[in-house]
């Protein structure tokens, strides 16, 4: 029996080395991690479905690739968010809908403040690029840290602020990621936004 089990662990050791491998050629080294253990879960929540499937192996490509193009779209979608949120105000007549810039304007008021009530490292790193617009190079140096250290805060603050910001508000978004509409939440656990 305990060869059957040092086979398993071994078979499972392979199998995570190669979704690893798979997940690495499509996403940033930075977020390798969060998505092999996304899919980990995902395989272990649904593992009936897994066993019950004709081709496993398939089975879990097409869980691992599913959640390859949610963690795409998701990073899209903050991406956007953040830079109409951090970019500067028009200063004449705008074109395009009225309703969105008014919205992503007053909503955009709210990030810098939020950013700041960040722990020091992620609101440190998330102001000098997505405020004052440096890039990640230029951050890394100005903190004194490797780019990829800096691309780990600029990710995981980037997380927190957006937790922070759905418990303080509950944001209406157009296909594209746009901002359409923003009410505050009534109850913001003390938030202010």
């Amino acid at each position: 029996m305990a060869e059957r089990t040092s086979l398993n662990n071994d078979a499972w050791t392979e199998f995570e080395t190669r979704l690893r491998g798979y997940v690495r050629r499509r996403v940033d080294p930075s977020s390798v991690d969060d998505v092999v253990g996304g899919i980990l879960l995902r395989l272990a929540q649904n593992q009936d479905s897994l066993t019950a499937a004709r081709s496993p192996i398939a089975w879990a490509l097409r869980v691992a690739g599913n959640a390859i193009s949610d963690h795409h779209r998701r990073r899209a979608t903050e991406g956007r968010f953040l830079s109409q949120a951090s970019a500067p105000e028009p200063q004449g007549p705008s074109s395009g809908d009225a309703e969105e810039p008014a919205a992503t304007e007053a909503l955009a008021r709210c990030i810098a403040p939020l950013i700041r009530s960040l722990p020091q490292p992620y609101a440190e790193a998330l102001l000098l690029i997505d405020i004052e617009g440096l890039t990640q190079a230029k951050a890394a140096e100005r903190l004194g840290l490797s780019v990829s250290g800096v691309k780990s805060r600029v990710q995981r603050g980037r997380r927190q602020l957006k937790d922070a910001l759905l418990r303080c508000c509950v944001i209406e978004t157009d296909r594209r990621g746009g901002v359409i509409d923003y009410r505050r939440r009534t109850k913001s656990r003390g938030l202010r936004c």
